[in-house]
């Protein structure tokens, strides 16, 4: 073992609700290959609140910083861990396709498409990844991430009924990453938002409720909220 992973073992904060995700970032942006080999070969299917489930995020967020010049290969390997039963593994996909985003949006986007044909874990991973506040620099950007989030939304409409633990995971995602879009364009935002709280989907409406909740929202206009409030 060498001498940066026993570090991570130690200092991982885990078990424990929270993770030390100083020390992964701090790790992430100086591994090398075989620092980053050395974390994967932690993985194993029960990771949950340990040492090495810590490890094994350092090392995934670690291999999408030194690969992200070659984002096809960067995002296929990071899609393999999209589904771990690990929640904390599954954050840190989200983590290293935000570490490929920056300067490298129009690319990350259009190849991240690809992954809306994929299970509700996986699209997950993609509203996780492109709702971080850092890579919505541009309306272009925005609006094409607007997009995405109506496409996926959109797939609960045919599940009005009880759906699946995964496609849970994905409203709670949406539940909150529609509100991060909106604030960085409200004109394009507060528009396609507006239809989906115009919809009877059960779903649909709670990810339209969860939204009006965040107070970023209420920071942007507090009386539109409102308004999309009393009209549920």
């Amino acid at each position: 073992m060498t001498a940066s992973i026993e570090n991570l073992l130690k200092n991982s904060n885990l078990p424990g609700p929270r993770g030390n995700l100083e020390l992964m970032y701090s790790f992430a942006h100086s591994a090398n290959a075989m620092e980053i080999s050395e974390c994967m070969s932690y993985l194993r299917d029960d990771l949950r609140n340990s040492p090495e489930e810590f490890v094994v995020m350092c090392g995934l967020v670690g291999y999408a910083v030194l690969n992200r010049q070659n984002l096809p290969g960067c995002l296929a390997f990071l899609r393999r861990f999209a589904s771990h039963g690990s929640w904390r593994i599954r954050e840190a996909v989200a983590m290293g396709i935000q570490e490929t985003g920056a300067g490298n949006m129009d690319l990350l986007i259009l190849h991240l498409k690809s992954w809306l044909d994929g299970n509700e874990l996986e699209k997950r991973a993609v509203v996780a990844g492109l709702c971080e506040p850092r890579l919505l620099i541009d309306k272009e950007t925005v609006n094409e991430v607007l997009q995405i989030l109506w496409d996926i939304t959109l797939g609960f409409s045919a599940s009005p009924g009880k759906i699946s633990d995964a496609a849970k995971t994905l409203r709670q995602a949406l539940g909150y990453g529609w509100s991060v879009a909106i604030v960085h364009h409200p004109i394009a935002g507060k528009k396609i938002f507006e239809q989906l709280a115009g919809m009877d989907n059960p779903h649909i409406r709670h990810i339209v409720k969860e939204n009006l909740k965040k107070n970023r929202l209420l920071k942007m206009d507090k009386a539109w909220v409102e308004a999309r409030i009393a009209g549920l």
